[in-house]
């Protein structure tokens, strides 16, 4: 018996000897990993001869394209389509909780998430809600995903091909906003498998939007997209009937037929101009209205001010030093009797318009008369100028009792945004946020 015991226990013991040794790891030491990683992305960074393209999406879904090149020596150029000269700084690949790149000096990228709302805008302590810090998600060849460490904006890089590619990475955006601003109706129809679907290609904020019929009522799907040469990509693809879409490539605008051409998934479309909505909602005025009431500061805000005749910021708000919003405002602010505009800027209020208060709702249209003006809207000031153009389009005129009507869209499922189209002829628009 004491022999076999003896021999249970040797046994027991040779396979304790035996774990041992399998604990050994077999794929490496976890610091060697990790250090073989970033090796890598820094090989495939700095390899790019032509650099590479960079498309940011901020946690508040402001878009923003670069161009870097990065060296072996911790150094990297970029520059981006809001500050176009390219700058040098640094940046280090280091091994966080995931390998990540940290811009770690001041610069190009640094300005969009600046605190200061003088740099270039974006809100007080927040700027524009973007990173300088980016953690490694995924990557391909050609392809590199990331994501902000603080407030998890999106930044997407593809390697550059050609010197030429690289030149063309700021113009590509603005070549297909103009082409789709050769159609000067806001309201754009194409078909898409079978489904005639309303579209809007909004080239400051970056929206691509399409709203169909389904059962009679009006479904609108959109998205946030980027540029890369004649190819509008979506950060998250649409679904449209059976039809999933990633990407609409080939875009440019046919003369002959005065239409924008394009493919999705292989097959061409083409998108031509119309004048009025799909399906009118009849009550949205009034609720834009209403909303007014309720917002911060009762009013109604645009970033970009009154597109027109093909032409985004046709007022020229961006030759207002210090210019921030343009705001449709409530009696409260005023404190008088009636609603208008005004143009904010850090000095706070510019002169401004006074409107009919309540506006009148005709026939489901949102109808704004002209009582007065307030300021100096004479002279050659860049806020009076820009400010009588603004009031000659919301009123169709510059004299008391001008009156113009306007279609309001929602453009979100929340009730919080929307798009105030001319009524006459779809030639002219503004979008609304609450502020």
């Amino acid at each position: 018996m004491k022999k076999y015991l003896l021999y249970i226990v040797l046994v027991a013991l040779g396979l304790n000897g035996c774990k041992k040794d399998n604990d050994k790891p077999i794929i490496g030491d976890v610091d060697e990993r990790l250090s073989e990683t970033l090796q890598a992305y820094s090989k495939q960074l700095t390899d790019a001869e032509f650099g590479w393209k960079g498309y940011l999406l901020t946690d508040n879904q402001t878009s923003a394209t670069f161009l870097f090149k990065f060296d072996k020596k911790n150094r990297t150029v970029m520059a981006a389509d809001y500050e176009e000269e390219p700058a040098e700084s640094s940046y280090r690949l280091k091994a966080l909780q995931r390998p990540t790149i940290l811009f770690d000096t001041y610069s190009t990228l640094h300005l969009i998430a600046d605190p200061n709302s003088n740099v270039i805008g974006g809100t007080t302590g927040m700027g524009y809600y973007s990173d300088f810090e980016f953690a490694f998600m995924s990557s391909s060849a050609d392809t590199i995903h990331l994501e902000g460490l603080l407030n998890k904006s999106k930044l997407l890089l593809i390697r550059s091909k050609s010197k030429a590619e690289s030149e063309r990475v700021f113009s590509a955006l603005s070549d297909v906003s103009e082409a789709a601003a050769k159609i000067k109706t806001y309201f754009k129809r194409t078909t898409i498998d079978g489904v005639e679907c309303e579209v809007k290609l909004d080239g400051a904020s970056q929206i691509f939007s399409l709203s169909y019929l389904e059962d009679g009522s009006l479904k609108t799907v959109s998205t946030y997209y980027y540029v890369s040469g004649t190819s509008v990509t979506f950060y998250t693809p649409l679904q449209i009937g059976k039809t999933t879409i990633k990407e609409i490539t080939d875009v440019g605008f046919d003369t002959g037929t005065s239409s924008l051409k394009a493919r999705i998934n292989g097959a061409q479309i083409s998108i031509k101009e119309a004048l009025v909505p799909m399906k009118m909602d009849m009550t949205a005025a009034q609720r834009w209205y209403d909303q007014k009431a309720v917002n911060q500061n009762d009013c109604w805000v645009s970033d970009k001010a009154f597109h027109a005749e093909g032409v985004d910021d046709f007022c020229n708000f961006k030759s207002v030093p210090n210019f921030q919003t343009l705001w449709y405002a409530g009696s409260s602010v005023f404190g008088q009797p009636y609603d208008g505009m005004i143009a904010m800027t850090t000095s706070l209020m510019a002169p401004y318009t006074a409107s009919k208060m309540p506006i009148d709702v005709i026939d489901g249209k949102a109808k704004f008369t002209l009582i007065g003006s307030a300021g100096t809207f004479t002279g050659t000031s860049p806020i009076a100028k820009a400010m009588s153009a603004a009031r000659t389009i919301l009123y169709g005129g510059a004299t008391p009792g001008s009156s113009e009507e306007w279609y309001l869209i929602p453009t979100s499922n929340d009730g919080k945004r929307y798009d105030m189209v001319r009524a006459k002829d779809a030639q002219a628009w503004i979008s609304w946020r609450p502020r």
